[in-house]
């Protein structure tokens, strides 16, 4: 029986630990070719060795969602590789520092609302347009 993402390329944002791992891990494992797209290269690496390991299809792309020609960028690999982008988990994103409001400073918001709020509406913005 083939896995339910036989064929498909998923484009996991995030996806070189937590739960953008767990879910580029399921998504290989149910037939799916993976793509890691993270600025974390160490851990994206590791994360694509025991991907491929298991037997599954995976590469990592480089990308720092907060930025558009990165972002179109990731995807233009996707397709290129794999022939079309099928789906995305946008899941990455940062927790800045665990303080109180009163102490965080506004470069820290600021860089949190970039990378969790910008980040995953600049990648829906470019992927939407290739899937659709």
């Amino acid at each position: 029986m083939a896995g339910l993402l036989e064929g498909k390329s998923i484009i996991i944002t995030g996806g070189s630990t937590g739960i953008g791992r767990a879910t580029a891990i399921r998504c290989a494992e149910e037939g799916a070719a993976v793509v890691i797209a993270d600025i974390n290269k160490v851990e994206a690496q590791a994360t694509c060795d025991g991907i491929k390991a298991s037997g599954g299809n995976v590469m990592f792309v480089e990308t720092d969602v907060t930025d558009s020609g990165a972002v179109k960028a990731m995807i233009a690999a996707t397709v290129d590789t794999y022939g079309a982008l099928d789906g995305a988990f946008n899941n990455a994103g940062i927790e800045g520092a665990f303080t109180n409001i009163l102490k965080m400073t506004e470069a820290e918001f600021d860089l949190t609302v970039k990378v969790d709020l910008k980040g995953v509406w600049l990648c829906l913005k470019y992927e939407i347009e290739q899937i659709v």
